[in-house]
């Protein structure tokens, strides 16, 4: 990962043809009994998390960002702790099949 997007940023893939707003970080995914993990979870936009799937997508998968979500000094620190922990992960990164 190369730029760390905040919540809320909406971007469409590459292969998608409707907006989706980032909702989380590296979360975690269970793909057929291997636990790994994506750059980003998302929902719908502008319809909001309206059940219990998201949407799991890494940063190669970005065709557009559409508008980019808050960003503070708390953000700042997050994205830097985030980053330098990215090596760190024991988990496989995933890819969209």
């Amino acid at each position: 990962m190369e730029k760390l997007y905040p919540i809320g940023t909406i971007v469409r893939l590459k292969k998608g043809q409707v907006d989706i707003m980032i909702t989380g970080v590296c979360p975690l995914y269970n793909d057929n009994g291997t636990i790994g993990y994506y750059d980003y979870s998302a929902c719908l936009y502008p319809h909001g998390q309206t059940d219990q799937n998201s949407l799991f997508f890494n940063e190669e998968d970005i065709d557009e960002v559409l508008f980019t979500g808050y960003e503070d000094e708390h953000f700042e620190k997050y994205k830097e702790m985030v980053m330098s922990k990215l090596g760190d992960i024991k988990y496989p990164h995933l890819k969209l099949h």
